[in-house]
């Protein structure tokens, strides 16, 4: 369907009363990438109008967008990018050049707050005409105000854009990178801002975006004279698109998964026809692409990516060549899941889905095979589908060009996943070998090792706030600054639990912040904020284990009761009954949707659990 068709429908769906469906045709055409940057910009124009706050189970996501420059074009070419990922948003933006006025007047609608994006733009730094250190200087300081007012008045996760320059300047090319040059000035005020940015804030590299897109379409100066708005419609959506990805990596986290087909994906030609030295692998234009596609996708798997294979073949013909063929960069080892069979796709990828016990929508599917694409699509929406080129030599820039693995930084668990998982595998099939879940549990020698939140475990904790669906109770995304506010509360409880069985490490796995709650009466309260667990421990007793230190410290403390608090999503029912198993009461209804709990600390019995704990270190 053409772009002018496609809107033509949409808008004869709404007179016919038919909004959803003309918005279901709207999200399908984004998705695909079907729409040029002003039909994105339209797109954007249509959710902002006909948008229902029961679009998502969440109230939309609060974004302020602040800039030295005009900023009105992003917040609609933004609003489709991220509606069309499931992200419900609510965009505004600020005048022209406001930043510091906005941050000070700005309140968020509703109780929560949001993410502040902040974009320079350069003519103040290229034009200040002073001395070039003060003007470094003096544009840090700027933005380091703006990051203090977005932090402590505003509460807001940041995403800090860079500057750029669009063309080298009258020193030319060649002196416009020297030590006085303008570009090496930008460089240098990008570098700094990303020395002194405050942790868990996102940066995006503004000269790294346009110089992938290119300047001369990146940009449009007429614009610019005329609405001080310097972006073309390209460069809008572009660093709408990229926005969108720093506002995942800041809220969700990135995709978990990337599931890949084999024959004519991770190498050329059929296997089961040519066998496995006869596949298009190194020593060829077409076998180098796959070999340097294969590298890519390794080191994704490196950064903590989990890769899963989903293909159409004999199980033995499917993993031949990786045990045959030397041009193999890829290993079955670096597959947390391998599934080869003659099923759909979409049924494959479902199973791939509950053996690694994550959710379809952290999964994003790689296949050259369009009807295979098309059948995913529409079998599970939920997965992230890759719109992969005819030329091999272009699979890294189309998984690139998704932005689905932006991340905020990365843990030492992130490049530990890998090897979790594998080891996952084997805990399963030893599961299979014993008669009881009790015998088993015994058999798997779980260690817990406590602890209180360090800063250096603040990054991973962050981390899982953000991400952590399944087990967890309330699914609130403290940033890095909530968390320290948090943990420094007096008599607050902070605890941090790695676990490790005869397997292997676990790693950081699970957090519980709770704080004390004022009520009336002599009773001491404390009230548990956050609990969650990474779900490859889920239904272990971990939880069990770590509720019973929480115990112990509430007891130490001289807390009387504890509350309990269960906010239901699309996919924290897991733990809907955990409070009830664990001996609390349910309080009555209060008319949001808060579901409370107490339990009397005198009374609590210590639950059972299979896990040791090694020294405590609270």
């Amino acid at each position: 369907m053409l772009q002018a068709e496609l809107f033509a429908t949409i808008a004869s769906l709404r007179k016919e009363g038919r909004t959803a469906d003309g918005l279901a045709l709207l999200r399908d055409a984004l998705r695909r990438d079907r729409l040029d940057p002003e039909g994105i910009d339209k797109a954007g124009r249509i959710v902002r109008r006909e948008l229902l706050p029961d679009d998502s189970s969440h109230a939309p996501l609060n974004v302020l967008i602040l800039g030295q420059c005009t900023t009105s074009w992003i917040v609609t070419s933004l609003t489709a990018a991220a509606w069309a990922r499931g992200i419900a948003l609510r965009v505004v933006d600020g005048g022209y050049d406001r930043v510091l006025q906005e941050l000070t007047n700005h309140r968020w609608p509703g109780a929560q707050s949001g993410i502040v994006v902040l974009l320079p733009w350069n003519k103040r730094l290229l034009e200040g005409g002073g001395d070039k250190e003060q003007g470094l200087q003096d544009e840090l300081r700027f933005w380091q105000q703006a990051w203090l007012l977005a932090t402590e008045r505003l509460h807001g996760r940041m995403i800090q854009v860079g500057y750029d320059w669009i063309i080298p300047g009258p020193l030319g090319q060649h002196l416009a990178a020297g030590s006085e040059g303008p570009v090496s000035l930008i460089r240098e005020m990008n570098a700094r801002l990303r020395g002194h940015l405050p942790q868990g804030a996102y940066f995006l590299d503004l000269e790294q975006l346009s110089g992938i897109s290119g300047r001369r379409s990146f940009y449009d100066m007429r614009r610019y004279f005329w609405t001080k708005q310097p972006f073309s419609e390209n460069g809008t959506s572009q660093i709408a698109d990229h926005i969108c990805a720093g506002i995942r990596a800041l809220t969700t986290g990135p995709k978990k998964v990337l599931v890949l087909d084999l024959d004519n994906t991770l190498w050329g030609g059929v296997v089961g026809e040519v066998g496995p030295l006869g596949i298009a692998l190194g020593d060829s234009p077409e076998g180098e692409a796959f070999v340097a596609f294969q590298t890519y996708v390794k080191q994704l798997a490196k950064r903590g990516v989990l890769l899963a294979v989903a293909s159409k073949n004999n199980p033995e013909d499917a993993r031949e060549p990786f045990r045959l063929n030397s041009d193999m960069v890829l290993t079955l080892d670096d597959m947390a899941a391998f599934e080869a069979c003659w099923e759909p796709k979409h049924a494959t990828i479902a199973r791939i889905a509950a053996s690694l016990n994550l959710g379809l929508d952290s999964f994003v599917f790689f296949d050259d095979n369009p009807a295979e694409r098309e059948q995913v699509r529409q079998a599970i929406p939920e997965v992230e589908v890759v719109e992969v080129p005819q030329d091999p030599a272009e699979y890294v820039r189309a998984l690139q060009s998704g932005n689905w693995f932006e991340t905020v930084g990365l843990s030492g668990e992130d490049g530990m996943r890998g090897r979790q998982y594998a080891a996952e595998r084997h805990r399963r099939e030893a599961e299979a070998t014993f008669g009881s879940l009790d015998d088993y549990f015994r058999s798997l020698e779980m260690v817990a090792e406590l602890g209180s939140i360090t800063d250096a475990d603040l990054p991973r904790v962050v981390q899982l706030l953000g991400k952590t669906n399944q087990f967890n109770l309330t699914t609130r995304r403290h940033s890095h600054n909530d968390v320290i506010r948090l943990r420094n509360i007096p008599d607050a409880i902070d605890i941090t639990l790695r676990l490790r069985d005869r397997f292997g490490e676990h790693g950081l796995v699970s957090v519980l912040l709770a704080v004390p709650e004022i009520c009336d009466g002599r009773k001491r309260v404390v009230r548990i904020d956050s609990w969650l667990m990474s779900c490859r421990v889920i239904s272990r007793g971990v939880e069990q284990f770590l509720f019973g230190h929480f115990l112990d410290r509430c007891r130490q403390l001289g807390y009387d009761t504890i509350l309990g608090e269960y906010i239901p999503t699309r996919k924290n029912g897991l733990v809907a009954g955990l409070f009830d198993e664990l001996g609390f009461e349910k309080l009555p209804d209060q008319g949001d949707e808060v579901i409370r709990f107490a339990l009397d600390v005198a009374t609590a019995v210590e639950p059972k659990t299979f896990v040791v704990r090694a020294g405590a270190l609270i």
